[in-house]
């Protein structure tokens, strides 16, 4: 590899990989090193192009104009830099990823060649690993987000096909990108995957095929692969915690969705076969309950409304027994021409579907939640006009448990994983039943006024359900799931905010140990990790600490107590036991509560900590610093 002169101070030209896309040139670890970008695709950081001096040469003679010959067709789109380029590796000279070996790949492209793509060489050089990271997406991913008919899907990997559809491309380098970071996040839990050997490339490599390969001309972006790489971005970036680039590709889905006329079945072409009709009812509801989720979480607006929509579920077949050419193959029909019970019985798809139910519902509860805030924004209120009779939450609470206890039982008792995704695709489907039954639970009781016992009664439900499923399940569901917890972080936020008694607190303080100790369990092994379960136990900390300078302070000031009072046995009352064994940890002792902390003899006596203890608390209180339901919804 050429060098530059070391006499250089600074960057004077950019290298050529640098200077071929129209990218800046970044030397971060001194003028001999490869610039950022070279390290990061892992290529030579060269500067062997010719010097060419600027501005044009004396007396030249006026350029002669020439037939300009075509240059090659990109992939469809560009780099969001301003250049024609993308950015990407070059195809003639890369590292072999595969394997992360250093040695070099040669590819022989024909000038005519579609590989003259500089992604698509690349994609060449990454086949057995986008081939082992599709295995990650059918065991951790697929499961929640069917985003993809499986043994079509396989084979058209196996074939190459993503070289020759632009689209497929895109949605397969988005599979990849999504699958990565789930593994590098440690979401694995079967052997079949190693996830430093998934690590090479990088997750952001494929994430920038993708980026890349979106038309910058939505009207070019036709489709059901490009709305599928726009879902499959917008799930990335929430486990990568990038929650503006959530919206953006969420957005353009939704963009393209409506240009497709996705909301509406009787817009579909009427010549699509059975396998595409499946797979864009299943991207349909897939990502409305994402909107849905989105909108709970981070605030705006549900862009895909229930009522505005006429798109079937997914039907109850399993992938191997959809076809072209028929929804049920003739393997799974007897003599008579009747599907068989295996074919078509309580699949794993009746769970996912019940999860599509209650973000349906969860969608009605916002819109009831917000009605009863006035609106503040010098409009009149024209809702009230079809304002339905008021639904309480406990009773259409109930009534989805009812619901839920019609299920079968594969989908409400979440068994251990065993490795096998025949068994453990119904433990995902009845996890994230919970988790989504768990979700709905807090925002109907967001609508009820709720004292300091009611509140604490939704976080220990809550917590009780998490605490019973079987971790792989949630550590696979990953980031997302942490997400969901917030609204527990807002509902004690705003108990520990308000006034306290002494067993209120010892309440509040299990049960934020308990969420502690669930954090820690799921944030293990994240790259985007906040420290949540760390900074919630020096938060309890630093609480008890004040509460025993307190005690000590009014049990000085106190005047003398009388002697106790026995019972006629002789026997002291027993205390009640206000904190599990589990949590007693050396680090955060327990508080004792003989001693009130106004030198009353009184359990009941009501305190409030004062605000700045509460600097550090992981979830902000007040409603207006995030847009999402929890905060106005527990903060009353």
């Amino acid at each position: 590899m050429s060098q530059r002169p070391r006499k250089l101070q600074r960057i004077s030209k950019a290298c050529d990989f640098c200077n071929r896309r129209s990218i800046k040139c970044n030397k971060n670890s001194g003028p001999l090193a490869p610039c950022q970008n070279c390290a990061d695709f892992g290529v030579p950081c060269t500067y062997d192009r010719p010097i060419r001096r600027r501005g044009a040469r004396r007396h030249a003679s006026p350029p002669v104009a020439m037939p300009a010959a075509p240059p090659p067709a990109p992939l469809t789109g560009s780099s969001e830099s301003g250049s024609d380029g993308v950015l990407c590796p070059p195809p003639t000279l890369m590292r072999d990823l595969t394997n992360g070996s250093a040695r070099t790949v040669s590819i022989s492209v024909p000038p005519d060649s579609s590989l003259v793509n500089p992604w698509k060489a690349f994609a060449v050089a990454s086949q057995a690993t986008i081939l082992d990271l599709a295995q990650v997406y059918l065991e951790i991913v697929y499961p929640i987000f069917p985003l993809f008919h499986w043994p079509s899907f396989t084979t058209a990997l196996e074939n190459l096909d993503y070289l020759k559809n632009e689209g497929l491309f895109a949605s397969t380098m988005a599979m990849c990108a999504l699958a990565s970071a789930r593994a590098r996040d440690g979401a694995l839990y079967s052997n079949r995957g190693n996830s430093q050997q998934l690590a090479n490339p990088p997750s952001e490599v494929f994430w920038s095929a993708a980026k890349e390969s979106i038309p910058r001309d939505l009207a070019a972006a036709k489709g059901t692969e490009y709305m599928r790489t726009c879902a499959i971005l917008s799930i990335a970036s929430i486990q990568n915690g990038q929650i503006q680039d959530m919206q953006k590709y969420l957005g353009t889905y939704h963009t393209l969705a409506v240009m497709d006329g996705l909301h509406d079945e009787k817009l579909w072409p009427k010549d699509l076969d059975p396998i595409v009709v499946e797979i864009r009812r299943r991207l349909f509801w897939s990502i409305y309950t994402l909107d849905v989720y989105s909108s709970i979480v981070w605030g705006g607006i549900i862009r895909h409304r229930e009522a505005q929509s006429n798109v079937r579920y997914p039907g109850d077949l399993r992938d191997e027994f959809i076809s072209r050419n028929d929804m049920v193959s003739p393997a799974s029909v007897d003599h008579n021409g009747v599907p068989t019970v295996n074919a078509v019985s309580n699949d794993w798809i009746v769970g996912w579907n019940f999860t599509t139910d209650m973000y349906r519902i969860l969608e009605h509860a916002l819109d009831s939640q917000r009605r009863r805030s006035p609106p503040n924004n010098g409009t009149a209120e024209v809702w009230s006009l079809f304002r339905p009779a008021e639904t309480a939450g406990p009773w259409l609470m109930e009534h989805v448990l009812v619901m839920y206890s019609a299920l079968p039982p594969q989908f409400r008792v979440t068994q251990p994983v065993i490795g096998d995704l025949a068994h453990d695709i119904f433990g995902f489907q009845s996890a994230n039943i919970q988790a989504t039954l768990q979700l709905l639970r807090m925002v109907l009781y967001s609508s009820e006024e709720q004292g300091v016992d009611g509140k604490c009664d939704v976080a220990g439900q809550v917590l009780s359900v998490f605490s019973n499923v079987p971790v792989e399940y949630l550590k696979a569901i990953s980031s997302p799931l942490l997400h969901h917890l917030a609204g527990i972080g807002y509902i004690l936020g705003s108990v520990m905010e308000g006034s306290l008694s002494e067993p209120s607190y010892q309440r509040v303080r299990t049960l934020l140990l308990e969420m502690a100790d669930l954090l820690h369990r799921l944030e293990s092994g994240l790259r985007q990790s906040t420290g949540t379960s760390e900074r919630l136990r020096a938060q309890v900390s630093r609480i008890d600490e004040y509460m025993r300078t307190q005690r000590t302070a009014n049990m000085a000031r106190a005047p003398p107590r009388a002697p106790p009072i026995l019972n006629p046995n002789n026997v002291n009352p027993a205390q009640p036991d206000l904190i599990s064994p589990v949590y007693q940890q050396d680090s955060i002792a327990p508080i004792q509560t003989q001693a009130p902390l106004a030198g009353i003899d009184d359990s009941i006596t009501y305190f409030q900590l004062p605000p700045e203890l509460l600097d550090d608390w992981p979830w902000p209180f007040d409603a207006g610093v995030s847009e999402g339901m929890f905060p106005p919804a527990f903060i009353k």
